[in-house]
């Protein structure tokens, strides 16, 4: 029997829509919904059929959703039911748009020290609320967190998150992802909100430095990178933002951010820190803009001889390009870059004229394989002694390519051939 409801004959859970594949684990798959009653998107994670009747398995899938059902916050996926059909079960959450974090760092998407403290930040804001409601996540990592398109974060997966009352988990065990645990949780032994920290550490390192902390060729030696490394300093993130994450990563728990809301504030003044020297740059460069019109006549007349110029280039250009100076052409429009480096109408020349020249290219190489093959037969002819049609295939050549000296040399030595032999029969 296959895992999967999508795969089967039910396109339809309760009230639930099924529009597409969200994804699909080894745990199950979670679905793209239509609630039909609510007429809102949801998300719906199943779980694998070969794992419903493992009951640590079960019960994990169940605490997940029970735990989340008890945290709402901004930036925790929001749960809206727990329920079972035809043997399934399946939690129903909130439907997000955006990417994760881990296609985010994947893909290196271009993100300012700004924005990425603010993911960071919300990041424990979460954790801190998660905390306070004595619930530990243990498996904080790029792909559990979702950037929404509107720049909110939130955290997904609870499956192995731990009650700081539960004695569910035995001391010993390891559950999570080793690249961002914490050396305690390697160790097997008992853990506490701390460990947390420890996983935004690393999250916060891959996101300024697009590269794992604890980065090796074997789980073996990641494990004991954690235990026993210190990961290099990220030479593109300025010293307080090393010191933060640093801190995080720190071997002993007592070193590190004792809470995430101590966490959150640092990160939350450093926001503010990076914000006043943003305004502070701001001011300068209205201050130097200011100074620079202050002869406001004296601009414009620059702007329009500076207009003028472009035009000017812009105009040779479209004429080469129509005569086909393709190489003048380009050199035409990458003055206008010079002067704007923004002009989308010289671009656009640049590129037409490449793809000419492109196209050019190819057809020179075609008529050089033609030529050859025409030389080749032409020789041919000749060495049979069929003269007139090798001095035929010469004279096609030199319409093609008038100044062709191998067409030339053949057609100038039949044309003798064929005097001599004439004359002879005279």
């Amino acid at each position: 029997m296959t895992s999967t409801i999508y795969s089967m004959k039910f396109r339809k859970i309760n009230k639930y829509e099924i529009v597409d594949v969200l994804g699909q684990g080894s745990m199950g798959v979670v679905y793209k919904c239509i609630d039909t009653i609510l007429n809102r998107y949801v998300a719906l994670k199943t779980l694998n059929l070969q794992l419903a009747g493992n009951a640590d398995i079960r019960e994990r899938f169940y605490r997940e959703a029970k735990i989340l059902a008890n945290l709402t916050h901004t930036n925790i996926v929001q749960v809206y039911e727990l329920k079972e059909y035809e043997n399934f079960c399946y939690i129903v959450m909130e439907y997000l748009e955006g990417e994760s974090l881990k296609s985010i760092i994947t893909g290196r998407k271009a993100l300012s020290h700004l924005s990425k403290l603010e993911i960071a930040r919300q990041i424990a804001s979460g954790i801190a609320y998660a905390h306070s409601k004595g619930v530990i996540h243990r498996d904080l990592k790029p792909a559990n967190i979702f950037i929404r398109e509107d720049g909110v974060a939130k955290i997904l997966d609870f499956g192995v998150a731990k009650l700081a009352t539960s004695e569910m988990t035995q001391k010993g065990t390891i559950l999570g992802t080793i690249s961002y645990m914490a050396p305690e949780q390697l160790r097997g032994i008992e853990i506490d909100e701390r460990s947390d920290i420890f996983s935004i550490g690393a999250i916060m390192y891959e996101m300024f430095s697009y590269q794992k902390p604890f980065h090796a060729t074997s789980v073996t030696q990641v494990m004991n990178k954690i235990v026993n490394a210190t990961p290099d300093y990220i030479p593109r993130a300025p010293k307080d933002i090393n010191e933060i994450i640093f801190k995080c990563l720190a071997k002993n728990p007592k070193e590190r951010f004792q809470t995430a809301e101590e966490l959150r504030e640092s990160i939350e003044e450093l926001i503010e820190k990076q914000k006043k020297k943003k305004q502070k740059s701001k001011s300068f460069i209205d201050h130097t803009i200011t100074s620079q019109i202050m002869n406001v006549k004296e601009q414009i007349k620059k702007l329009k001889k500076l207009k003028k110029k472009i035009d000017s280039h812009i105009e040779k250009a479209k004429h080469c390009l129509k005569d086909g100076k393709l190489e003048e052409a380009i050199k035409e429009a990458k003055s206008v870059l010079e002067l704007d480096n923004a002009n989308q109408e010289a671009e656009k020349i640049i590129e037409k004229a490449k793809k000419f020249l492109q196209l050019k290219k190819e057809q020179e190489k075609l008529k050089s394989k033609w030529i050859k093959e025409k030389l080749v037969e032409a020789n041919e002819l000749y060495d049979k002694g069929n003269l007139i049609k090798a001095c035929e295939i010469c004279e096609g050549i030199l319409k093609v390519e008038p100044y062709n000296h191998d067409a030339k040399v053949i057609k100038s030595i039949c044309i003798k051939k064929i005097k001599e032999f004439l004359e002879r029969v005279e």
